[in-house]
């Protein structure tokens, strides 16, 4: 049997136990969604050091945004320009994952990630084992 009045919802507490600061915490409002904008730091101070040491040829795709801060924020806040450049949605997820670990205040340096390295052996699954031929 399932009880409705012990469902864990924050809207089924009780006001007196929330005051307002923690019900704004709770809220999932598009105020507190915000992206905070890319700034420069003591590690990249243009937007041409930040596209280099995020890698993955980002600073030659996105060169022409790279010239301001404004410009590669536009980029950042309006996710969709991503897909007019002409970026893989690998490469666009990867940018914008970036985007957002940078604009929180991580270091590039802490978080890059190298691409993943193609697969070196391909087979047809229990067939072939590490390059071996094991079953016929």
């Amino acid at each position: 049997m399932f009880l409705s009045s012990l469902r864990a919802s924050s809207s089924k507490l009780p006001s007196t136990v929330l005051n307002q600061q923690q019900k704004a915490l709770l809220s999932s409002s598009t105020k507190l969604m915000q992206k905070a904008p890319l700034r420069a730091s003591a590690e990249t101070p243009t937007p041409q050091s930040l596209l280099t040491l995020i890698g993955r040829n980002a600073d030659t795709k996105l060169e022409s945004h790279a010239e301001s801060w404004d410009k590669l924020n536009e980029l950042w806040m309006r996710s969709v320009k991503l897909y007019d450049v002409g970026l893989s949605v690998k490469e666009r997820r990867y940018l914008l994952w970036a985007f957002s670990r940078y604009s929180q205040g991580s270091a590039p340096s802490t978080f890059i990630k190298p691409p993943r390295p193609p697969k070196k052996i391909r087979g047809w699954g229990p067939k072939i084992q590490n390059g071996v031929r094991v079953r016929e």
